[in-house]
């Protein structure tokens, strides 16, 4: 047993759900979000012409889950920017 371990024994062993961490440029995360919509949008507007698929469902939530993903790292790397280089 580790003497440094201060948690309780109700705590050891446990999964604990951490925020991931999104690096890179808020514009860039932006530019991928919007890149995601517009595939979405296509999609649907050409669903509507042709009837609604469910391949083409599956590829519009896909599509949605991947714009979800991009407005968090867009918010993310606003509220918590990386630190530039230091000269």
């Amino acid at each position: 047993m580790d003497e440094d371990d201060d948690r309780t024994d109700g705590e050891r062993g446990r999964w604990r759900l951490a925020w991931p961490t999104f690096r890179g440029s808020s514009v860039g995360w932006g530019v991928l979000t919007v890149l995601w919509v517009v595939n979405a949008l296509v999609l649907v507007s050409g669903m509507v012409s042709e009837g609604w698929r469910a391949w083409g469902v599956a590829v519009l939530v896909f599509l949605a889950l991947g714009a979800a993903v991009c407005v968090v790292g867009t918010i993310s790397t606003i509220r918590r920017p990386r630190q530039g280089p230091r000269w």
